[in-house]
């Protein structure tokens, strides 16, 4: 179901497009923290051994719930326009691509994702001290 293909007077257009978003966002951070549970190379089962953990399971389900149910229920006070099956089974198809999103990051090169480096190790005969480096930049 399109916006444009919504009943009037049940809520503005801009309503349900901020509702979408809000959905899909959410749905988007479960499937996170499904794909940050395993970040070692090479691991690319994300269910492996899910089970074991009680708590994330729980954690898991409780924010779904929520969630929908600030959706559906909440109204004026989340900011919100209910959704049908059919709008939800889309939100949760766009925040299941998270999945695809996070299986295309493991087999790109890692280097690829290390902008910075974050040692705390001086440079070996390089100027010491945030003086010495302002100096050393201003000349070049």
């Amino acid at each position: 179901m399109l916006p444009s293909d919504v009943a009037k007077n049940t809520g503005t257009m801009k309503l349900l497009h901020f509702t979408y978003v809000f959905q899909i966002f959410v749905f988007m951070q479960l499937f996170n923290q499904l794909n940050a549970r395993l970040l070692e190379l090479g691991e690319f089962n994300i269910f492996g051994g899910i089970f074991r953990n009680w708590i994330f399971i729980f954690i898991t389900i409780l924010t779904f719930a929520v969630q929908v149910v600030m959706v559906e229920v909440g109204g004026q006070i989340t900011k919100c326009f209910p959704l049908n099956t059919t709008q939800n089974m889309i939100c949760l198809a766009f925040g299941g691509f998270e999945m695809i999103w996070g299986v295309i990051i493991k087999f790109t090169p890692l280097g690829m994702w290390q902008f910075y480096n974050l040692d705390d190790k001086p440079v070996e005969g390089g100027p010491t001290g945030i003086s010495a480096v302002m100096k050393k930049s201003s000349k070049m």
